[in-house]
């Protein structure tokens, strides 16, 4: 028989996923309903409970949830907006994290200073997917949204490291400026280390490796070792993770066989999806769990401290962004610096990074505010979560750039043509003096292939517009066509018994050749 905790990990999966691909496929957003739902169980005597060591939890959903996002991120992109993203992912989580420390000692009367400035750290990341859904929702220029997902990428390295040096101040009592130091030199270097090595390693997998399955399964395990070793050496797990990520995703892009691309980015897909959905769900249950434990004192200082915490984090990203717009001269121009600063969504990380915090001293005896920090956590993570469609609202009302890649998406589809129909070429030309020449037939169906694109795109760039009808049409029968040999597929299993490895061998020939049509 499954344990209790089994049974109830596996019910929050099944809910949590099928709850929130209700609201994908609605359109909503997903956070507020899974948090919501979390709490009703939560509170309710049935369903799922919370889960009995969530910080095992933190490690494995954060690791693998922060690889996804560092595989669908570009180092190029990074690279262009990387002075903002410095500045916010590690400029700003510090003075954030020192403000709110200051705010919290001021408010919180009898709590320590190392818990005030770990409750800082511990609100320091933005969360990444949602972040990067109000901002394409919004229709942002890319470069702000470069600059958003950039910094909920990398800012959850900082504040996880500052909450490091925070939990070893409370556990100890305190520590020097030296030792902190110490422990965030450690934290960065092992990080970086690991996060290189790891990442080097997966990288001539991904150029030597034969099976693209084998090599995704790689892929899929690796951030958890990678997360485990960093911290082993106490270095940083998430910097660890990010950067190994990062260096899979540009090496592999520079691949041009490696053949498990499309298969991964479908898979990281599915992955994060149900990861940022179970951890809303986990995090709605360990909310009245938490609450419940505070005594009727804290209770009251709860109700202030959430609001005042917010607010404290508004303005520290206010005032940081505004100054950063006014130095960088060009980095967020008037109207970005706005939906910037706004746009610092907390989610899921901050409030399972609070399970960290210690709960005894070295010597064994209790650290006092503790479940007030954590409470504190989640009741600024939901006010965040229940603000955030307010940046597609604000981004509505402000005089924004759009982008306008039709120019640009024309001209590369343009030369990438060009380059097939010339290769073919090269190809026809050597086969031809080896002896060895290709069937006519493959050669002019492959070139009618290319063509058609070409003659699409250079259509549409000289404003035929009669002529780009018709390509478009011929390009919607043929695959209709495609799908009635499908459908002739299917038919053939059913009737005939056919096969189901040669059905799927026919399906994805079929599928290159749609995908061949652009």
């Amino acid at each position: 028989m499954f344990s209790a905790e089994v049974l109830d990990i596996g019910s929050s999966l099944i809910f949590a996923v099928v709850l929130a691909g209700i609201c994908r496929n609605r359109g909503w957003s997903s956070a507020i309903p899974l948090l919501i739902a979390g709490i009703a169980f939560g509170l309710a005597p049935f369903g799922p409970q919370g889960v009995s060591d969530p910080e095992l939890f933190l490690v494995l959903i954060l690791a693998p949830l922060v690889f996804g996002e560092g595989l669908t991120s570009s180092i190029v992109d990074l690279r262009r907006v990387s002075k903002p993203v410095m500045a916010l992912a590690v400029g700003l989580v510090v003075f954030g994290a020192v403000l709110v420390g200051v705010v919290t000692t001021w408010l919180i009367p009898g709590i320590w200073t190392s818990m005030a400035f770990a409750l800082g750290a511990i609100l320091g990341p933005t969360d990444a997917v949602a972040v990067s859904a109000t901002a394409r929702k919004a229709g942002l220029p890319r470069r702000l949204v470069n600059i958003l997902e950039g910094e909920s990428l990398v800012n959850d390295g900082t504040a996880l490291t500052l909450l490091r040096v925070a939990s070893v101040a409370a556990a100890a009592g305190s520590v020097t400026a030296l030792e902190g130091a110490k422990i965030l030199v450690t934290s960065v270097l092992g990080g970086v280390l690991v996060g290189g090595v790891a990442g080097w390693i997966l990288m001539q997998l991904v150029r030597r490796g034969r099976d693209a399955t084998v090599t995704n399964a790689v892929i899929l395990v690796a951030p958890l070792p990678i997360y485990v070793l960093a911290e082993v050496v106490e270095g940083s797990g998430i910097l660890a993770v990010v950067l190994a990520a990062l260096v899979v995703a540009h090496g592999s892009s520079n691949e041009v066989e490696y053949t498990g691309r499309l298969q991964a980015t479908g898979l990281w897909r599915t992955i994060t999806f149900v990861l940022q959905s179970v951890a809303f769900f986990l995090v709605g249950l360990e909310i009245p769990l938490v609450i419940d434990r505070l005594p009727a004192d804290e209770l009251r200082q709860l109700a202030l401290a959430v609001p005042v915490v917010f607010l404290t984090l508004v303005v520290a990203r206010f005032v940081f962004v505004y100054l950063m717009a006014v130095l960088s001269r060009g980095d967020l121009r008037r109207p970005e610096w706005l939906i910037a600063a706004w746009a610092g969504t907390r989610g899921p990380i901050s409030a399972l990074a609070a399970f960290t915090l210690p709960v005894t001293t070295t010597a064994g005896a209790p650290i006092p505010g503790r479940g007030l920090v954590i409470s504190t956590t989640f009741g600024v993570v939901l006010l965040s979560l229940l603000l955030a469609p307010t940046v597609a609202w604000l981004a509505g009302r402000t005089s924004l750039d759009k982008d306008d890649d039709s120019a640009t998406r024309r001209r590369v589809r343009v030369a990438l043509a060009r380059a097939a129909l010339d290769r073919l070429d090269e190809i026809e030309d050597e086969s031809e003096r080896s002896g060895e020449p290709l069937a006519a037939s493959v050669v002019s169906r492959l070139r009618e292939m290319a063509q058609v694109r070409l003659d699409r795109s250079l259509a549409i760039e000289q404003g035929d517009t009669r002529r780009h009808e018709h390509l478009v049409s011929a390009k919607v029968l043929s695959v209709q066509m495609m799908r009635a040999e499908q459908e002739e597929l299917f038919r053939l299993r059913d009737s005939e018994g056919l096969a189901d490895e040669i059905l799927r061998e026919m399906q994805q020939e079929i599928d290159a050749r749609i995908r061949a049509l652009g």
